[in-house]
Parts: structure tokens; sequence; C-alpha cells
């Protein structure tokens, strides 16, 4: 019996998927991992940083302000997770706020009844961990201790230390 000539040969799958693979390859490294490694943008992030800490405090600032290290590492993640809805001062006005139902609490104030459980350190950990229930004040469990930990931190030095913010 003779082949037909005609007859298309069947197509080299191992060879098709190994060339599509290897496309995938040079795409994820020509677009992701390359750029990262040459980007000199800090607001774009970089794969390897040389200069300061994220949460580092310039000198005038530490002489303004006195931090601890846990409380300049809590400012910084206080601008990353609460200053959209508290505002960069802790004051509840951030933009965020604007859209909310309720105005979220000034921090900063020595009037501490607008906040449930209180703005020392045992108080800003009750909230991060549960939330205040029936407001916009979610939970911030998934969060580390230690960034919970210096997030309270600094909420308790921003309501300590009022005239500075």
């Amino acid at each position: 019996m003779q082949e037909n000539e005609n007859e298309p040969k069947p197509l080299p799958m191992k060879a098709i998927t190994l060339a599509v693979g290897g496309v995938f390859v040079i795409l994820v490294l020509g677009f992701l991992i390359v750029p990262a490694f040459f980007d000199t943008n800090p607001m774009g992030g970089r794969l390897f940083e040389d200069g300061p800490a994220p949460w580092a405090v310039s000198p005038e600032e530490q002489s303004r302000f006195q931090f601890s290290d846990a409380q300049a590492k809590g400012r910084y993640h206080f601008q990353q997770y609460c200053a959209s809805c508290h505002g960069p001062e802790g004051r509840g006005n951030g933009p965020a706020s604007q859209t909310l139902s309720t105005r979220p609490p000034n921090l900063v104030t020595t009037d501490t009844r607008a906040v449930k459980n209180g703005l020392d350190k045992a108080g800003v950990l009750k909230t991060l961990e549960e939330g205040i229930p029936g407001t916009t004040m979610g939970s911030f469990s998934h969060l580390p201790a230690s960034t919970k930990e210096e997030l309270a931190d600094f909420v308790e030095y921003m309501n300590t230390h009022p005239a500075l913010f």
C-alpha cells in the first residue's frame, strides 16, 4: 500500500510547544525583569535599591519629629494604608474621605471620643485587627504583626504630639 503524497504531514507539536514557550520566556525577561533591573525611577520600583529605606526620615524631619525607628516605619505604613482616608497628617481629610458616608476621625486630636477603641497602642492594634463594625473602617488583620505594631506606634505618636502635625 502506497502512501498518498498529497496528504499533509502532521504538525510537529513538540517543536511548536517549545517555540511558543521560548517566546514566552523571552517576553517575560524582556518586558518584566530586565526593565526592573535598569529602572532609574524610584516611583516605578527598582529590583535593587541603593538609596535609603522607603521609611527613612530626612535629617530635618528627624530633628523635628524625633521618631524612633518603629515610628518612622509606621509613618511609611500610614502613608501606604491609612492616608487615603485619614489624610497624610491624620486629620481625617484624605482624598477618599470625600466619598465615605462618615468622615474618618481626626487622629491628632486630643478629643478621642470619636475614636471607638482609643488612640493608645492597644486601641489602635485592636482597631487594625478587628476594624470598626458598621463603618467603612475595615480590618487590617492581613498585615504582618510587625507592620501593625509600627502603625500603632506611629498613630499613638501622632496623637501624643498633635502640634507637630
